[in-house]
Protein backbone atom coordinates (compact mmCIF):
# COMPACT_ATOMS: atom_id res chain seq x y z
CA UNK A 1 0.00 0.00 0.00
CA UNK A 2 1.14 3.34 -0.77
CA UNK A 3 1.67 5.97 1.49
CA UNK A 4 -0.30 9.46 1.38
CA UNK A 5 -0.58 12.81 2.53
CA UNK A 6 -3.09 13.62 5.39
CA UNK A 7 -4.01 16.45 7.04
CA UNK A 8 -4.63 16.34 10.69
CA UNK A 9 -4.99 18.88 13.31
CA UNK A 10 -3.49 18.58 16.70
CA UNK A 11 -3.81 20.98 19.62
CA UNK A 12 -4.69 23.66 16.97
CA UNK A 13 -1.97 22.80 14.87
CA UNK A 14 -1.93 21.67 11.36
CA UNK A 15 -0.11 18.67 10.69
CA UNK A 16 0.45 17.27 7.16
CA UNK A 17 1.24 13.28 7.93
CA UNK A 18 2.03 10.57 5.81
CA UNK A 19 0.42 7.23 6.17
CA UNK A 20 -0.83 4.24 4.33
CA UNK A 21 -4.49 4.04 5.99
CA UNK A 22 -6.06 7.46 6.60
CA UNK A 23 -8.41 6.39 8.98
CA UNK A 24 -5.47 5.29 11.36
CA UNK A 25 -3.63 8.07 11.10
CA UNK A 26 -6.68 10.82 12.17
CA UNK A 27 -7.64 8.30 14.26
CA UNK A 28 -3.82 8.65 16.18
CA UNK A 29 -3.95 12.44 15.69
CA UNK A 30 -7.34 12.54 17.59
CA UNK A 31 -5.83 10.44 20.34
CA UNK A 32 -2.81 12.52 20.57
CA UNK A 33 -5.37 16.06 20.28
CA UNK A 34 -7.67 14.89 23.44
CA UNK A 35 -4.87 14.29 25.92
CA UNK A 36 -3.16 17.37 24.94
CA UNK A 37 -6.64 19.48 25.32
CA UNK A 38 -7.01 17.08 28.76
CA UNK A 39 -3.54 18.00 30.05
CA UNK A 40 -4.12 21.69 29.20
CA UNK A 41 -7.60 21.58 30.51
CA UNK A 42 -6.41 19.89 33.85
CA UNK A 43 -3.01 22.97 33.84
CA UNK A 44 -4.40 25.86 31.89
CA UNK A 45 -0.85 27.78 32.11
CA UNK A 46 1.68 25.01 31.30
CA UNK A 47 3.53 25.48 27.84
CA UNK A 48 2.87 24.19 24.73
CA UNK A 49 6.43 22.20 25.23
CA UNK A 50 5.68 21.08 28.34
CA UNK A 51 2.38 19.81 26.86
CA UNK A 52 3.70 17.51 24.25
CA UNK A 53 5.83 16.09 27.09
CA UNK A 54 3.39 14.77 29.63
CA UNK A 55 1.41 14.25 26.73
CA UNK A 56 4.08 11.85 25.22
CA UNK A 57 4.83 10.42 28.90
CA UNK A 58 0.95 9.23 29.07
CA UNK A 59 1.13 7.51 26.19
CA UNK A 60 4.64 6.19 26.46
CA UNK A 61 3.33 4.67 30.03
CA UNK A 62 0.03 3.51 27.95
CA UNK A 63 2.19 2.11 25.95
CA UNK A 64 4.38 0.25 27.98
CA UNK A 65 1.24 -1.36 30.67
CA UNK A 66 -0.12 -2.95 27.37
CA UNK A 67 2.76 -4.05 26.44
CA UNK A 68 3.77 -5.69 29.26
CA UNK A 69 -0.12 -7.03 30.01
CA UNK A 70 0.85 -8.79 26.39
CA UNK A 71 3.86 -10.16 27.12
CA UNK A 72 2.35 -11.75 30.57
CA UNK A 73 -0.35 -13.18 28.63
CA UNK A 74 2.25 -14.46 25.75
CA UNK A 75 4.10 -15.98 28.73
CA UNK A 76 0.85 -17.43 30.29
CA UNK A 77 -0.53 -18.52 26.71
CA UNK A 78 2.90 -20.42 26.24
CA UNK A 79 2.82 -22.35 30.07
CA UNK A 80 -0.61 -23.59 28.65
CA UNK A 81 0.58 -25.24 25.71
CA UNK A 82 3.31 -26.12 26.83
CA UNK A 83 1.17 -28.08 29.75
CA UNK A 84 -1.11 -29.34 27.31
CA UNK A 85 1.65 -30.41 25.00
CA UNK A 86 2.95 -32.54 28.14
CA UNK A 87 -0.65 -34.03 28.88
CA UNK A 88 -0.80 -35.06 25.28
CA UNK A 89 2.07 -36.57 25.27
CA UNK A 90 0.78 -38.77 28.48
CA UNK A 91 -2.09 -39.46 26.84
CA UNK A 92 -0.02 -40.72 23.73
CA UNK A 93 2.23 -42.92 26.06
CA UNK A 94 -0.76 -44.81 28.06
CA UNK A 95 -2.14 -45.51 24.53
CA UNK A 96 0.69 -47.05 23.19
CA UNK A 97 0.97 -48.96 26.23
CA UNK A 98 -2.83 -50.55 26.07
CA UNK A 99 -2.40 -51.04 22.73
Amino acid sequence: MKNTGIKVKIFNGDYNLLGENPAEVERFARYVDQIMQRISFQSPNTSVESIAVVSALNISESYFREKDARSALEKEFYESMKNNADKIEEISKLIDRIL
